[in-house]
């Protein structure tokens, strides 16, 4: 199950990757001093922060039974937060370095950095404007094999994945009559995955849509193409013509519908990727806490259909969603995450804390004290090359009271392999062809007082290689409790327990971890 790779190669490309990272964060600082410069009405907010934990884990390579390493680990994570949102530039970055030092050896101490920043300056009001973001997570390799959802685990099946993009556009509104825009997107994704291609793409997009000037029918035109630059294959084109229509039969009440001609330049294992497409459906918002739209149509791959349903109400949110795309592990990981833990707590908070600024603090800082990731439980991005058919159901639901807070989440996944080819990069490359995933998630918060609270988190997801019916079994459970020391400093202890199930037999393993964390936020 080892991967070996040319040594000098491997320095040559990792020589490009640091080089390519030393250049967006040379630009990214280079713009944001620009923005600084022009948006001096902004109120800047800059809070360093410093985590401090120490880990026992039983199984810190998540190891066979009978071949288990105990291990104590500590980790130093110095990070800062700056935040500012001004009339020309609104910008959220949050940086950690996280230090890892594993007690009795020090050839495995280990260096991750955690990145997340999003940023959108107002060059010519009403006109020129520039987005940017870059990320930097750490991910499983594959569904399959040792899945880790912390980053003390010793294992080979876990990669660090950063992603950037910098997209200048032209928008104009024409007397509410419509509006333009014209967007150019460059991204980059890659990885210290070994078998990885890493990754840039062009992105050129013209749209022009009705505006509200147009009360009952609506419209839209839209033109994009796209090429992506691979590493070790041939570049992916794409394209896609789309026209959008929709009649409003009430004020409450949508009918929408979508054609357009679509095209890719893969080899594909089945249908053409080419063809005219079309959908038809409706969009329906009862009320301003009530959303429910719904489609069906037909593309080249056969009939598609999406679906996405959401219900706010004082103490609860509700939300249910189908869709169905061709997309590319890059593709997945360049999108913001669908289940956004932030966003879906803020709708919770939302009548309870009217405050969007006060509710924003409330959410992350519950966020931090609970460990909640930074997206509601998801299937694992298969690291590969190839093109596939993703078809993802999800569903949430959140509860709120005086000292409870409840957290459901479920998902239904498959992906199916379109393209011929491809490089692949999972531990066993024959099982990441057609996969389908399942998971549920579930999380209770209980405030015992204003500063103290006990989580307990439970999640079970079931992965299966359709091909060659390979069933593995993962399940988790954590308990934690935090106490607020002082309002810049909290500290929690945490138990986790891990363990992983497969037809195979082989390669089953149990964790077991106790964690305490110290936050200090100045």
């Amino acid at each position: 199950m080892g991967i070996t790779m040319d040594v000098t190669t491997a320095k040559l490309r990792a020589k490009s990757r640091d080089s390519e990272l030393k250049l967006s964060k040379l630009a990214f600082l280079i713009g944001g001093l620009f923005c600084l410069s022009v948006s001096n009405a902004s109120e800047w907010q800059i809070k360093p922060t410093f985590d401090l934990t120490e880990t026992y884990s039983d199984n810190l390579r998540l190891a066979v039974k009978g071949k288990e390493e105990s291990a104590f680990i500590t980790q130093v994570s110095p990070g800062i937060d700056i935040n500012t949102k001004g009339p020309r530039l609104q910008l959220q970055a949050n940086y950690v370095l996280q230090k890892s030092f594993y007690a009795g050896d020090q050839r495995d101490t280990r260096t991750n950095n955690l990145l997340r920043t999003n940023g959108k300056l107002a060059v010519i009001d009403e006109l020129f404007y520039v987005d940017g973001r870059a990320n930097i997570t750490q991910q499983n390799l594959t569904p399959f094999g040792r899945v880790a959802d912390a980053n003390f685990n010793l294992i080979d099946e876990r990669a660090e994945v950063r992603t950037w993009g910098i997209s200048p556009f032209l928008r104009k509104n024409f007397q509410n009559q419509y509006t333009g825009e014209v967007r150019y997107v460059r991204d980059s994704v890659s990885s210290n995955a070994q078998r990885n291609a890493d990754s840039q793409s062009d992105l050129f997009r013209l749209s022009l849509t009705s505006g509200t000037a147009f009360n009952f029918f609506e419209w839209g035109v839209n033109y994009s193409k796209q090429n992506i630059h691979y590493e070790r294959q041939a570049a992916l084109e794409t394209q896609t013509a789309t026209t959008n229509l929709g009649f409003r039969v009430t004020p409450l009440f949508k009918l929408t519908t979508t054609a357009g001609y679509e095209k890719s330049s893969y080899a594909s294992l089945g249908a053409k990727p080419e063809g005219f497409f079309w959908t038809a459906g409706f969009a329906w918002t009862p009320t301003e806490r009530t959303n429910f739209t719904a489609t069906a149509g037909h593309r080249f791959f056969g009939s598609t259909y999406s679906l996405a349903l959401s219900q706010r109400a004082r103490t609860s949110v509700w939300n249910l969603g189908y869709n169905e795309d061709v997309t590319t592990t890059r593709g997945q990981f360049s999108l913001p995450a669908t289940g956004n833990t932030q966003n879906f707590l803020d709708q919770l908070w939302q009548s309870i804390i009217p405050d969007k600024d006060a509710r924003k603090q409330i959410v992350d800082n519950f966020i931090r004290d609970a460990g909640l990731p930074l997206s509601l439980a998801q299937p694992i991005n298969t690291f590969t090359n190839q093109v596939f058919l993703q078809k993802n159901l999800q569903a949430s639901v959140a509860l709120t009271g005086v000292q409870n807070t409840a957290v459901l989440n479920l998902y239904n996944n498959t992906r199916d392999v379109l393209s011929r080819g491809g490089l692949e990069s999972s531990v066993n490359s024959g099982l990441s062809s057609n996969v389908k995933q399942v998971g549920i998630n579930a999380l209770w918060n209980l405030k015992f007082s204003p500063r103290t609270n006990a989580t307990m988190n439970v999640a079970y997801n079931r992965n299966n290689s359709v091909n060659s019916n390979v069933k593995d079994f993962n399940k988790t459970f954590r308990a934690s409790i935090t106490r607020q020391l002082q309002p810049i400093s909290r500290v929690t202890l945490e138990f986790r327990h891990v363990t992983k199930d497969s037809n195979l037999t082989i390669g089953n393993y149990d964790e077991n971890a106790v964690t305490l964390y110290l936050l200090l936020s100045l």
